[in-house]
């Protein structure tokens, strides 16, 4: 299964509180963002696709050879004169890259989860989604501030997608809530690039960017099943300085806790 990333921002909080590297490469106990996907969340996966900014490249000759090192048999797929148009504006110009016929997943590049991406994969294919968006729940320090939402999945009593809405809670109390940590999942490579293409087209935007999120609207109107099951066991938020630090200050407590 193609993991198309898209990885063309600039991170400019991260840049304005000091850090140097692009956000994909910030070390996180011990290692990069960009590796804790690839090898964390989908381990034997070999095919991906990193979709960076040419600049990027350019500026920085190692980024290439890390990317390599990490993921030796990924693409990269260089955007010539970016644009800040959001996720799946960049996903549609890298769109020759991705075949029509074989399952595929946009995947953030700036968070971490525990999941069963073995079983997902068995999963997806048994049920005969469309699509799917996994999801967690439950109690996550980032959720505690009442600031802080994220893209939120209302479903039906078979747990397939009614509506997604960006920056929103579905559930008063956010721990009932169901939320997507950035992984979305397309039956095949035609009908992402076929919903991609609608949101482009017909919007909407959140901040002048097309979300990998709000395709899967669209495909609950056309009659397509979206599943939206609660299968990523922890969740780790790294999006914002913030949310880093709050991530650290928790792992800390957690591990002082343990020595006691």
């Amino acid at each position: 299964m193609k993991v198309i990333i898209p990885m063309t921002g600039y991170g400019s909080r991260f840049v304005a509180v000091g850090y140097k590297e692009l956000k994909p490469f910030i070390t996180v106990q011990g290692m990069p963002i960009i590796e804790w996907i690839v090898k964390g969340m989908y381990p034997g996966e070999k095919d991906f696709l990193f979709i960076c900014r040419k600049e990027h490249l350019d500026r920085d000759s190692e980024m290439e050879k890390k990317l390599k090192r990490i993921a030796p048999k990924g693409e990269i797929y260089a955007v010539d004169g970016w644009v800040k148009k959001g996720p799946v504006y960049d996903v549609l110009r890298a769109s020759e890259g991705i075949d029509d016929n074989a399952p595929c997943i946009i995947n953030y590049c700036d968070f971490y989860m525990a999941w069963d991406w073995e079983k997902f994969k068995a999963d997806v294919e048994k049920r005969g989604c469309d699509g799917c968006i996994p999801c967690y729940t439950g109690y996550h320090p980032h959720l505690m501030a009442a600031k802080n939402v994220y893209a939120s999945c209302l479903t039906d009593a078979d747990g397939n997608l009614v509506e997604i809405r960006e920056k929103y809670s579905f559930e008063q109390d956010k721990t009932k809530a169901k939320h997507s940590p950035g992984v979305y999942y397309f039956r095949t490579g035609a009908i992402m690039k076929e919903y991609c293409q609608k949101l482009v087209e017909n919007g909407p935007t959140l901040n002048g960017e097309y979300y990998a999120s709000l395709p899967y609207n669209y495909m609950v109107r056309d009659g397509r099943k979206v599943w939206v099951p609660v299968n990523v066991e922890k969740f780790c938020q790294w999006g914002t300085p913030e949310d880093m630090e709050e991530y650290l200050f928790y792992t800390d407590c957690v591990r002082n806790w343990d020595a006691v």
